[in-house]
């Protein structure tokens, strides 16, 4: 049967379901069967009553099996013609798609209802994406079809953004976890799109949905509001570097939107809020390029915080503001502290809301150019972490009634959670946030120019802020020295000062450094994640004098900790003794990896350690590992192996 007598039986109701999935599959698979008059014919069909019957349909909400297959029939044959139907959009092809683009208005909402949203937005994207294929690289004379493409284009995107606006939060509540995923992912998807179109019109599809933005206001219509946000920020990626932008975004971030959202949390839905607020964040880089508007930003961005909501997108917004506007906030550094000290004053705020914010303040205290004030303030921001590490203490000794103890409990805590635990988890999480906040920024990591201040002035501040972050760690391992989660957060803590150059809180004494690491034995738990923080330890370790003497205590200490291996004699030949790899994998593995580090780095540490039988014992774990089963220690001990041969080779570095 050719594909014309399908394409006829298809309005013969008896065998639709048989022939639309013939022509579906034939469609997306082997478009090369359908001859230009059988095309034609089909095409026809679509703009024929009987189809028309359809359209109606889907659009007032009908999305039963035989509709469901009429639009997919529809979409294949609009993909299998996509070519033609781009260059004949302002003559033939101009009723099939606006028959796509109508569709995106059918009646019910994306995923959860309308189950041919999601396919016409992916049609029109591609649609998008292969414009830029037929047109000419010449711009002398522009293709006929152009406009009306850029305009089918620009009502795709006007009809998919007011399918993604949410209902009232009631209707939400009555959707399942598959309905909620979703619609987000059609939102994703719809996003895809507008990129795909601002890639072809440029900065007047933003301009649409700033001048929505700001209607929405004007009319109080917060859902629409939020959708219309949403869209916004979905094209931030596209205007970072475009400065075309920046008089529709002044429009939005000018108006009247922080007032509302900061007076009108009664009346504005949450959802609105925390988008508007994630907004604010997706356009950080013309902030930066307009500081004026940086204080009212963070004004609300830090009022935000003290609303459970709230805080998480907040938080997030403030950290990624402060990290990259930090030249231009430091003098405003002590109004930010005071802000953080009455939140945290009148509630616990949850770990992640707490490490972003501890870490934002730092990266504006970094940009302070005197030391001794910058130091100053490290100081203030330290007291935050220390204040939540007395109420850890107060927790683990179970001091006090209920009513307090619940007080001094991370929002965050799930029942079966230890709170003591919990909260000193949140204080190291904080601690490395400092410790990520405080890190030179990579564009001003050289600054040859840089005034050095006299090292009177503040030689004294910096040693009592590092034994402030030294006696943090100890006395929370102290507390809990046998949970893992302690020992990972810890090692975060201290890799942050690994890539400094220049003195820092967080940049430590190399000796007391490789003491601490070095004083873990083998029953420490995850003992091999303080191996992989002594590897990239060993890296940052400079000056010739001082590196031999610190790669050689390491050194040692790793091979006392190999030496506690079990032994494995079962199926072991007569007098061979084979190391069990596999009780410590990860120390083994990461043994292999700082060995191999220490090799590159000065080859004299390894090759002559002693006691000789140390060295003897260590290059016969090392073949051990490499004949063993685990495959991470047998490829970390094959890499060692390799660095070992070309040893006499290397220049110490």
């Amino acid at each position: 049967m050719s594909s014309g007598n399908v394409i006829e039986l298809l309005t013969v109701g008896t065998v639709y379901d048989a022939s639309v999935e013939l022509l579906i599959e034939a469609l997306s698979n082997n478009p090369s069967l359908f001859t230009p008059e059988t095309n034609e014919v089909l095409e026809i069909l679509l703009k024929s009553p009987w189809a028309a019957e359809y359209y109606q349909r889907m659009t007032d909400g009908d999305f039963t099996f035989d509709s469901i297959q009429f639009a997919q029939l529809l979409l294949a044959f609009a993909e299998a013609r996509m070519p033609l139907l781009i260059q004949n959009c302002h003559a033939d092809s101009s009723e099939i798609l606006s028959h796509l683009c109508d569709l995106l208005l059918a009646q019910g909402y994306p995923v959860v209802e309308d189950r041919i949203f999601v396919p016409l937005v992916e049609f029109w994207s591609s649609f998008a994406e292969t414009i830029p294929d037929h047109l000419s690289v010449d711009d002398s004379e522009e293709e006929p079809w152009k406009a009306p493409a850029y305009m089918l284009l620009m009502k795709a995107c006007s009809n998919a953004w007011q399918k993604i606006t949410y209902p009232p939060s009631a209707a939400v509540a009555d959707w399942d976890s598959n309905d909620r995923a979703g619609f987000a992912d059609s939102r994703k998807d719809v996003v895809d799109l507008l990129q795909s179109v601002y890639a072809l019109v440029g900065p007047q599809l933003l301009g649409r949905f700033a001048a929505t933005v700001l209607l929405s206001l004007k009319d109080a219509a917060w859902l629409r509001l939020e959708a219309a946000v949403y869209c916004l920020g979905g094209l931030a990626d596209c205007c970072q570097v475009d400065d075309r932008c920046d008089s529709f975004l002044a429009s939005v971030f000018h108006s009247k939107l922080f007032t509302i959202l900061r007076d009108g949390r009664a009346t504005v839905p949450t959802r609105t809020q925390q988008t508007c607020l994630q907004l604010i964040e997706l356009y950080t880089e013309y902030f930066e390029r307009n500081p004026a508007l940086l204080p009212p930003a963070l004004e609300l961005l830090f009022s935000s915080l003290g609303n459970e909501a709230m805080a998480s997108v907040a938080s997030k917004s403030i950290l990624r503001l402060c990290s990259s506007c930090r030249a231009h906030l430091h003098t405003d550094i002590d109004a930010f502290l005071a802000e953080y000290a009455r939140v945290v004053s009148q509630q616990q705020l949850d770990c992640v809301t707490s490490e972003r914010t501890i870490g934002a303040l730092s990266s504006v205290a970094q940009a302070i150019a005197s030391p001794p004030q910058r130091y100053s303030q490290y100081g203030r921001i330290l007291e935050f972490i220390e204040i939540d590490l007395r109420k850890c203490q107060r927790l683990s000794m179970q001091k006090g009634d209920d009513s307090d103890l619940l007080q001094l409990v991370c929002l965050d805590t799930s029942p079966e959670e230890n709170p003591s635990l919990h909260m000193a988890l949140k204080v190291l999480r904080c601690l490395a946030g400092m410790g990520k906040g405080v890190q030179t920024p990579a564009e001003n990591a050289i600054n040859l120019e840089h005034e050095k201040q006299p090292a009177v002035l503040y030689d004294d501040v910096l040693p009592q802020l590092q034994r402030r972050i030294v006696t943090v760690i100890v006395e929370l391992q102290k507390m809990f020295p046998n949970s893992s989660e302690i020992t990972e957060q810890i090692c975060h803590v201290l890799r942050t000062g690994f890539s400094e150059s220049e003195a820092g809180p967080f940049v430590l004494p190399p000796s007391e450094v490789a003491q601490y690491l070095t004083s873990h034995s083998f029953a420490t738990p995850r003992v091999g994640l303080f191996i992989s923080t002594a590897c990239s330890f060993t890296s940052s370790v400079q000056g010739k004098n001082s590196q031999q003497g610190i790669l050689s205590a390491v050194l040692s200490w790793v091979i006392g900790l190999l030496r506690q291996f079990p032994y494995d004699n079962t199926g072991a030949a007569v007098g061979a003794s084979q190391i069990d790899i596999s009780a410590e994998p990860e120390v083994a593995q990461n043994a292999m990896e700082i060995s191999s580090r220490i090799l590159t780095k000065d080859p004299s540490v390894i090759l002559h350690i002693q006691p000789a039988e140390m060295a003897e014992f260590f290059f016969f774990f090392a073949l051990q590992a490499l004949d063993g089963n685990e495959p991470l220690p047998k490829a970390a001990a094959a890499e060692f192996w390799v660095c070992a041969i070309s040893a006499d080779e290397i220049t110490p570095r």
